[in-house]
């Protein structure tokens, strides 16, 4: 605990609230579930007011459980996996048993706010002292243990408010950077269907223009257009330590062609030729999250992909990679993916033979080049924008810190 000001006191959470957790009733017992009474999960703390939840149970199932009715003002923190996550009750609900509820004790020694605004000055503390394997948590035990820095109630109120002030402006700045980042990823859509109309460049003209449908436009290589191999044909007990490299679903989606982690011998490479990748080739995301592209450059080494990814190696005197990739992320051909797509909790692109059929507009390749340049120069302008958004949004995080921890060290006394 660092240094706090005269007059405040510091007491463990225990000395000064009473803490329980709630229970879960029977899944087994239909009857317990779908009431009346609210009942919390992790997944409903919002670090702010609730007033809803996802899910209900019935007066029975409050019974023949550990759930207990919560009050008003009550507040709440999650001590399994998300450790930490923070609300504060609007309503009367219940909880499950990864929720701790914070409750003032008669003779009130804390205003709800304050210990909030503690808490959440205390999360990367928490985290850092939780315990367990896969799913990290904290104890009641340990929560009751927690020191707090404890002005007067006038104080604690007056800090408090002081907070809501302060997050109130910066959520207000973050939120208008996110907006200025939206406009600026739809100007960046609009750019790129003015330059598929013919519209972005005064010299070039779709009227002379060809549409060649994508199978039309692949190299004449064999396997120039190939979904990863399924079934058993790449199994985890093929992957080795070390050897040819395995391409995977993380590469488009994270723009990042070197990032590997699985490894088959070159006798299992030989049984799957047909799936390999090499520079200059496209991979795109097929399974799940859809319409990632990468190009493989240069310095590549050679692998094959997984059953995610589709492989596709153009006909360089036809198309430009570059011009391919940028109307691939137009909105235009991501609808015309997505009208292509089957199944209903995971999305997958359909067959081969589909995506082939999909029309591409096609200028000669000086225009392309003309049309790629003009994108990359506008691009080039937003996403520095962009990065430093970025930048400025983190910087707008860290400042609630850097208050936070002013507030329980005494700096904000001279504000208030």
């Amino acid at each position: 605990m660092n240094k706090i000001p005269k007059g405040w006191e510091v007491k463990k959470l225990g000395d000064i609230a009473i803490t329980s957790s709630g229970g879960t009733p029977l899944r087994t017992h239909s009857e317990y579930w779908n009431g009346n009474i609210k009942w919390l999960k992790i997944s409903d703390l919002n670090d702010s007011l609730i007033d809803n939840s996802d899910e209900f149970i019935t007066e029975i199932g409050l019974k023949n459980s550990s759930a207990k009715i919560l009050k008003k003002g009550t507040l709440l923190v999650a001590m399994y996996g998300s450790i930490g996550k923070l609300g504060i009750l609007n309503t009367e609900a219940t909880t499950n048993q990864a929720i701790c509820a914070i409750i003032n004790k008669k003779d009130k020694k804390f205003e709800i706010k304050f210990l909030f605004y503690f808490f959440m000055s205390a999360k990367e503390k928490m985290l850092n002292e939780s315990f367990g394997g896969v799913q990290k948590n904290i104890s009641q035990t340990y929560l009751k243990n927690l020191e707090i820095p404890l002005p007067n109630l006038t104080e604690q109120k007056a800090i408090a408010d002081k907070l809501d002030d302060s997050f109130a402006k910066i959520e207000n700045a973050i939120t208008n950077l996110i907006n200025a980042k939206e406009n600026l990823k739809l100007y960046k859509q609009s750019v790129l269907k003015s330059a598929f109309n013919g519209d972005l460049l005064p010299n070039t003209s779709p009227t002379h223009w060809e549409v060649k449908k994508l199978g039309e436009i692949i190299s004449k290589e064999k396997y120039s257009m190939k979904r990863g191999p399924f079934g058993s044909a790449l199994k985890k007990e093929f992957f080795v330590d070390n050897g040819i490299r395995v391409f995977e679903q993380y590469n488009p989606i994270n723009s990042d062609p070197h990032w590997k982690r699985y490894f088959i011998t070159k006798e299992k490479f030989k049984e799957l030729e047909a799936f390999k990748a090499s520079a200059g080739d496209l991979l795109i995301s097929c399974s799940g999250t859809l319409g990632k592209i990468l190009e493989l450059p240069k310095n590549t080494e050679i692998g094959i992909i997984n059953q995610a990814l589709l492989k596709i190696k153009l006909d360089q005197k036809q198309i430009l990679n570059s011009f391919f990739i940028h109307y691939f992320n137009s909105n235009k051909f991501q609808n015309l993916i997505l009208e292509k797509t089957i199944g209903t909790a995971i999305k997958n692109i359909a067959s081969v033979s589909e995506l082939k059929q999909l029309e591409i507009p096609l200028p000669n390749l000086t225009e392309q080049n003309l049309i790629v340049a003009e994108i990359d120069r506008r691009f080039a302008i937003v996403d520095k924008t962009l990065n430093l958004i970025d930048k400025n949004i983190q910087n707008a995080k860290n400042l609630k810190q850097s208050i936070l921890k002013k507030a329980f060290s005494g700096e904000l006394r001279s504000d208030i």
